[in-house]
């Protein structure tokens, strides 16, 4: 069997987690927690905090190829 590697976000450790995907890899941490719909505005939020992924729907939020 192979061993799934881990990135370095502490939630893929801990015992209680509330969010359900990894804002750095975008992973499943708490599959209990539903997937929710999000707004522009909310993954704009999530962007100027550096995540990588959405921690409520999963979905990818940095943008390739943009140089600033």
């Amino acid at each position: 069997m192979l061993q799934q590697r881990r990135c370095a976000n502490d939630n893929h450790g801990r015992a209680i987690v509330t969010v359900r995907f990894c804002a750095t890899c975008g992973s499943i941490v708490n599959q209990r927690i539903l997937a929710k719909g999000c707004s522009d505005q909310a993954h704009a939020g999530m962007r100027r905090t550096q995540s990588a992924y959405c921690v409520h729907c999963g979905e990818r939020l940095a943008l390739e190829g943009v140089r600033r």
